[in-house]
């Protein structure tokens, strides 16, 4: 399919080449409204790149890489982000947003208005499917770390999540706690459900039983808040979702006079450099985000060399890094 041109565009609209682009690059003040209007929407109609961003794509002079993850508060992403721009070629800037949901929709549109060349997606999107296609339509490559589960139009990293709540499952059946905790989320990303529902289904089939707690975030300050509804579940074994919410948990249950693992095991998702430093160290599944970080980059720019490539998945395999918040029931 050929790329959209600017004449493209200044004949669909009825102006200019010249017209098209000043209004384009923010120099359009003289224009009448209605002017400036149709040449935005011709531009939105046809899929049109400007000539910048086309120009850095094509000679590879410079490469504008955005980068949309859930919350640059959570360690995990930070890790993911500062991991990426350790690897990044001399060739190419980076550009980090943060959102859920609608917001991370808003994110990836105002990335690929502003010239990015390729997209890294490290959030859920309430449009997966239709974003992605407008990504392609736009000539702007797309890799998720999200969003992978149904989503065929964009290319996926991420690690096998859902061996990771088995492991997890396992782990605590074998210390001989058949009574326990998921303390997950109200909004599940896929990496989430994934990770769940390899708990759950391992649990149930070990003989086990298993109490739901959701929580507001994935933040420590959320596991702490939990620690009450926890604790009222009379439960021997917790699988948080994430490090920090295992994390905050342990907090919140020591000050409710409930000690790890003395009277409880906890166990953890992510393996983030503090798991090892807190006090209990922190069981948790490991996942190598520094691996997940440069496959992501990697594909990323794969995907601007060669647009039309065969669509690419890399999993990563986990597992389990048992320390003191674990003990047998």
């Amino acid at each position: 399919m050929k790329k959209a041109s600017i004449k493209d565009v200044a004949q669909l609209a009825g102006v200019s080449i010249a017209t098209v682009s000043q209004i384009l690059n923010n120099k359009g003040e003289r224009f009448s409204e209605e002017t400036r209007q149709k040449v935005v929407q011709a531009r939105d109609q046809i899929g049109y790149v400007p000539n910048l961003s086309a120009r850095r794509l094509k000679k590879q002079n410079s490469i504008i890489l955005g980068i949309v993850v859930r919350s640059l508060a959570l360690p995990y992403f930070g890790n993911l982000v500062q991991q990426i721009q350790d690897h990044l070629p001399e060739n190419v800037t980076m550009s980090v947003m943060s959102g859920e949901g609608e917001q991370a929709d808003q994110a990836v549109y105002q990335l690929m208005n502003s010239g990015a060349s390729a997209i890294i997606v490290g959030s859920q999107l309430t449009a997966p499917k239709e974003i992605a296609e407008e990504l392609k339509r736009r000539g702007v490559a797309m890799v998720v770390l999200e969003n992978h589960a149904k989503l065929f139009e964009a290319d996926s990293v991420h690690a096998k999540d859902f061996d990771g709540g088995q492991l997890a499952a396992k782990h605590l059946l074998s210390l001989g706690h058949h009574h326990v905790v998921l303390l997950g989320n109200q909004r599940y990303t896929d990496n989430l459900f994934q990770r769940a529902q390899g708990f759950t289904e391992t649990m149930l089939a070990g003989g086990g039983t298993v109490s739901e707690v959701k929580t507001h975030s994935l933040s420590k300050q959320s596991g702490q808040a939990a620690a009450m509804a926890v604790s009222i579940t009379k439960a021997t074994g917790v699988f948080a979702l994430n490090d920090d919410l295992a994390i905050g948990l342990i907090a919140g249950l020591a000050k409710i006079g409930l000690h790890v693992p003395t009277d409880i095991s906890v166990v953890g998702f992510d393996d983030g450099d503090y798991a090892a430093f807190y006090q209990p160290g922190l069981t948790t599944v490991h996942q190598p985000g520094d691996q997940i970080a440069k496959a992501a980059l990697e594909l990323a720019l794969a995907r601007v060399a060669d647009s039309q490539a065969k669509r690419q998945v890399a999993q990563f395999d986990v597992n389990l890094t048992v320390r003191e918040s674990t003990r047998r029931q």
